[in-house]
């Protein structure tokens, strides 16, 4: 019992992570109906402009954190403002595909600047390991799951009460619609662009501090993206709930089912977490059925 009780704990504090990127996909979705690959290397980027400014250039910790933030978000602005803004009213597959061009041509830049090796990031988070009787817990791990479930709340919150949450709901529903109400749909897909980049970065920016910055790490992306499916495109309680899942799923798999078939479970619990999801429940466990009648 005491080994299900520490991998448990131990995918839910992945979880969190995955649930912070599968979020950031979910804004640009709820409010474009564009499913983003491009975030993958938006998380990873946000973590190497933090190694630039922590550990190349050696700013005060505050500093570097919010240079980081300010450089992820011009990142989503530029991302948007030249690759998707110019496909406004083009079939949604076209802009689904060039997320993906986006997301390989900084891939490339992404491997230039690791090289295949590991960039390391001052550790900043609470270091050490709580002890709950038997059970351990990592405190940046807990301090990364806390923070990821405070971000969740103001994004509740954001899309509920304010104004900008407001447009954005308005923008998803109907693009023509929010227009004659006067709502700027074009700042609007820049606005969540923008949030939707800091929440991928400290997404980005809490893995580093967990695994640093290895050259697999935008490949997170694709796994955030399955959360997003798994949860419904258009719900931020979903993503949560379907990374807390996969993080689960992944360590009891990694726990249990990897000493008897001899690996890999894990990297692939999330393409079977996905499979399933696909042919019992479509449009994801808190996804919209929209129903187009002819």
């Amino acid at each position: 019992m005491t080994e299900f009780l520490q991998l448990l704990i131990s995918g839910l504090m992945e979880g969190g992570l995955y649930a912070l990127l599968a979020a950031s996909i979910v804004l640009v979705y709820k409010s474009t109906q564009v499913a983003s690959l491009a975030h993958g290397q938006i998380l990873a980027f946000g973590a190497i402009f933090l190694y630039i400014f922590l550990a190349t250039l050696h700013l005060p910790l505050v500093i570097a954190l919010i240079l980081a933030f300010a450089a992820t978000a011009l990142m989503g602005l530029l991302i948007e403002r030249t690759t998707l803004r110019p496909l406004i009213g083009q079939p949604l597959f076209s802009s689904f595909l060039v997320t993906f061009a986006v997301f390989m041509l900084f891939d490339g830049i992404f491997q230039l600047i690791v090289k295949g090796g590991t960039l390391t990031i001052p550790h900043f988070l609470p270091a050490g390991t709580l002890h709950a009787g038997a059970l351990m817990v990592p405190a940046g791990q807990l301090c990364s799951f806390i923070a990821a479930l405070i971000l969740f709340g103001i994004l509740g919150l954001m899309f509920r009460y304010t104004k900008v949450g407001l447009g954005l709901r308005a923008s998803a529903e109907n693009h023509q619609l929010a227009r004659s109400t006067g709502i700027s749909v074009k700042q609007i897909f820049s606005i969540i662009w923008v949030i939707s980049a800091l929440v991928a970065c400290v997404a980005g920016i809490a893995t580093a501090n967990v695994t640093d910055i290895y050259y697999t790490l935008p490949q997170m992306g694709i796994k955030g993206l399955i959360v997003a499916l798994f949860g419904g495109l258009e719900s931020i309680p979903g993503a949560l709930i379907g990374g807390i899942i996969l993080g689960i799923l992944e360590n009891l798999s990694a726990g249990y089912l990897d000493p008897v078939v001899g690996g890999g479970l894990k990297e692939v619990a999330a393409y079977i977490m996905l499979l399933l999801i696909l042919l019992i429940k479509p449009y994801g466990l808190f996804g919209l059925v929209r129903i187009e009648r002819i």
